[in-house]
């Protein structure tokens, strides 16, 4: 769940909601400057679909125990992280095996992260085992070793990555960011992406990555009084009266 501060409370966006927006927006990738991702279809659908593993913990949020809110996606027990992200990159695995092992290898550099956190967190060493095993049984690929991914597949890594951050800078409202190493090519090259919004729906990025001169996107979402619930079904019972509310967001040349 994405908890985007609003005037009187809070817009809860779904992250299977919030990867459907970043694969619409990499729809657009590509112009005279930039490549289009290929395998097209397959990266797409890895953008798209990256977050899948996070369908039932949204239907079925909980609070942040510290403070009664909603918890957000960056508020996690070990446990559920390592749980939802398995379940992001296996649905899929049998009819989109490259997509999937995309998804894998963007889940693997938070594990790590959890990892140096906490080197004995028994959830994290098992998905990392089994993203190993994973990768290599899609990609054959030994994606830990050094020089063990190609140059291809860690641009299409990078551009669903670079997705994921565009679409989370929309949803969050953030005001300004920068993205290093987005990829031009595939022999290598990259530059470094501006977004910039006064509003948090209107943005510029310089230089522009898609096609056309402007990019109008809408993502879906709901709309709740900020308070403390007093647990995890009290939020469930608020959301579900919750009105909805489409946040529309255009992207122009910086």
């Amino acid at each position: 769940m994405i908890r985007r501060d609003d005037t009187d409370g809070w817009i809860l966006i779904t992250q299977h909601d919030h990867a459907v927006l970043a694969g619409n927006l990499m729809e657009r990738w590509g112009n005279e400057a930039f490549s289009p991702p290929q395998p097209h279809e397959e990266v797409l659908f890895a953008v798209r679909e990256h977050d899948c593993g996070w369908k039932e913990w949204d239907s079925s949020p909980k609070i942040n125990p510290e403070n009664g809110y909603p918890a957000n996606f960056m508020e996690m027990e070990s446990s559920d992280q390592t749980d939802i992200w398995r379940g992001s990159f296996e649905p899929h695995s049998d009819e989109h095996p490259y997509a999937s092992a995309l998804v894998a290898l963007h889940f693997a550099r938070f594990n790590r992260k959890l990892l140096t956190k906490d080197p004995s967190d028994v959830y994290a060493k098992s998905l990392e085992g089994a993203i190993d095993g994973f990768v290599f049984d899609k990609l054959g690929i030994e994606h830990s070793k050094p020089g063990g991914v190609p140059r291809e597949v860690k641009i299409n890594l990078r551009l669903l990555q670079v997705g994921d951050i565009i679409s989370l800078a929309l949803c969050h409202g953030w005001e300004s960011m920068e993205i290093a190493d987005v990829p031009v090519d595939y022999e290598g090259n990259s530059r470094r992406l501006a977004l910039k919004s006064d509003d948090g729906f209107n943005f510029t990025v310089s230089p522009y990555p898609f096609s056309g001169t402007d990019l109008k996107l809408r993502v879906q979402a709901r709309k709740l009084v900020r308070k403390s619930y007093s647990g995890s079904d009290d939020l469930r019972r608020s959301l579900g009266s919750a009105p909805y509310a489409a946040l529309d967001f255009t992207i122009r040349k910086g």
